[in-house]
């Protein structure tokens, strides 16, 4: 196998394993996004009817906070009441479902959540008093974006998986097409042949015989 066959062959392995990799761990951001809860990153948390003052953290959370409710909340039943600086609260569109009041972009909450709005322009070292009707969860914004850069960068991954594979199969194609048409690198022989030459004999003697004629004419005229 001469060595541009063995590259090819080397390449596909290479891109078939590359692109099974890639495509593992994509499929594994995607799932760590859809198994993202609000609870795994907690701004805040407040319990129905209750005052809560705190002082903003920026770092790690951006300037708007999201706010999370049991998918049993009834979106055109909630409340907040926010006060401190220049803070409000955006609250999203309700929508009816088959009977039920969800946001307009319950379609993207994760299970067993509903995103019913979010609490603009906080301030870094700004205190904050929040009241809210039923019991929620506060995650700041960078933190879901960043559970949103796992899933858009995992979905790429297993977009961009099967290009490997398919370079890899195609390497690994050529590569053997290549094994099969050249059949190895064969040793070549090489054989000096020294020609030979016979001696005749008789002619041998008639030309001896020719000389010792050819003397003696000479010989005789000369005298």
């Amino acid at each position: 196998m001469n060595t541009g066959t063995k590259l090819m062959l080397g390449l596909g392995a290479i891109g078939i394993a590359i692109g099974i990799l890639v495509m593992v761990l994509g499929a594994g951001s995607i799932g760590d996004a859809g198994n993202w809860r609000p609870t795994d990153d907690v701004y805040l948390e407040n319990s129905q009817g209750e005052t809560v003052s705190f002082i903003h953290i920026q770092e790690g959370n951006g300037n708007s906070i999201a706010v999370f409710v049991s998918d049993e909340v009834r979106c055109d039943d909630f409340t907040l009441e926010i006060q401190g600086g220049e803070a409000w609260w955006k609250a999203d569109m309700c929508i009816d479902v088959d009977g039920r009041s969800l946001p307009s972009g319950y379609g993207d909450d994760p299970e067993g959540w509903l995103h019913l709005g979010t609490i603009e322009e906080v301030e870094d070292g700004a205190e904050y008093t929040i009241t809210t009707s039923h019991d929620v969860v506060l995650v700041g914004w960078e933190a879901i974006a960043g559970v949103v850069g796992d899933f858009l960068g995992g979905l790429l991954a297993i977009c961009g998986g099967p290009t490997f594979l398919c370079c890899g199969l195609f390497f690994l194609v050529i590569g053997g097409i290549m094994a099969l048409t050249s059949g190895g690198t064969k040793t070549q022989t090489q054989i000096e042949i020294t020609p030979s030459v016979e001696v005749d004999s008789e002619n041998n003697e008639l030309e001896d015989g020719y000389d010792k004629d050819e003397k003696k004419w000479y010989d005789g005229d000369s005298s």
